[in-house]
């Protein structure tokens, strides 16, 4: 059977996901993340407290609107690398990545329902710093390295991986065959800088073609994250590799990402704005399942994002 044949998000179902909700905790919750890395605060009470709040208000806002929500988020940093710089152990890590996807398990069983279906995600952030890229992994050290991530969200019983704000064609490569080995469904989300391409100037188009053809097609599907709509509809031309695009989840404003860690303060934008422009990407691609946010968004945007694309596709239902 095809791991991929439970997705809901794969046969019609509206979904939602959240991601990027580190600069809350720093902005909002007044939290100083230790290299990005929001995992930890699993082990402190007002963490933890803070971290349930956010996630949710994001899934009752997808639930009010019919949506299902796809759990996952706090695994970005939760690998070797970044583990080791704030002192974490590769038992520890394992330890607290699957303590992460027990965190998601509750919030999924507490929501479930046959119209808003919920999933467990283990995500999975880049090697390196997503954006300020320096070296980055080839297919073979990628496959290596993330291997150990994926293996154990598939011994915590996730439904899914997905690798957000990758920028190199050949990391997301060695990703896409780690989880195929581990028979783990797998996303894989680009970061699509201003002007719509990667960060080594690829077009989406030629990354999306690159990874499918490399992989055998091993990605369930592929998603854009971390960038605005204003900043990555340029990469949306027609073709038929568009349909291998299943989900977008865009920054509140259109900013550069680092200037965005460098603010000061969240940078929210208008909720109501963002929803009406992913409403208009529903119209123009009606495959698209997954509608979600990224940096600066919370349950106010995913509320005016499913709604609108919700009522926007049961309009079009009823023509």
């Amino acid at each position: 059977m095809d791991k991929n044949s439970s997705l809901p998000q794969l046969n019609g179902r509206n979904m939602t996901c959240g991601g990027g909700f580190e600069t809350w905790l720093q902005y909002v919750d007044g939290f100083e993340l230790r290299h990005f890395c929001g995992f930890e605060l699993i082990n402190d009470k007002r963490g933890l407290a803070c971290l349930t709040d956010y996630h949710r208000k994001l899934v009752e806002a997808a639930v009010e609107n019919g949506f299902g929500a796809i759990n996952e988020g706090l695994h970005y940093r939760a690998s070797r690398d970044w583990g080791e710089l704030i002192g974490f152990s590769r038992e520890g890590l394992e330890e607290i990545n699957m303590r992460g996807i027990e965190f998601y398990k509750d919030f999924a069983r507490e929501y479930q329902s046959d119209e808003t279906p919920m999933l467990v995600g283990g995500v999975i952030g880049p090697r390196g710093d997503a954006y300020n890229v320096a070296r980055t992994p080839d297919a073979a050290e990628a496959e290596d390295y993330h291997s150990e991530q994926i293996l154990t969200f598939k011994k915590a019983g996730a439904d899914l991986v997905s690798a957000v704000t990758f920028s190199s064609i050949e990391e997301a490569t060695g990703l896409a065959r780690a989880a195929k080995a581990a028979d783990m469904s797998v996303v894989i989300s680009f970061f699509i800088a201003k002007g719509g391409k990667l960060k080594g100037g690829e077009t989406l188009k030629e990354a999306i073609s690159s990874v499918d053809a490399a992989t055998g097609n091993a990605p369930a599907y592929y998603m854009i994250n971390c960038t605005h709509p204003t900043e990555f509809a340029p990469a949306l031309n027609e073709g038929d590799w568009v349909q291998r695009l299943g989900g977008l989840m865009p920054n509140a404003v259109a900013m550069e990402t680092l200037d965005l860690c460098k603010l000061g303060h969240l940078a929210d934008g208008d909720p109501e704005e963002l929803g009406g422009q992913m409403a208009d990407l529903a119209r123009r691609f009606p495959h698209i399942n997954v509608w979600g946010g990224c940096c600066g968004t919370d349950g106010r945007h995913i509320g005016a994002i499913t709604r609108q694309v919700g009522e926007f596709r049961k309009a079009t239902a009823a023509r």
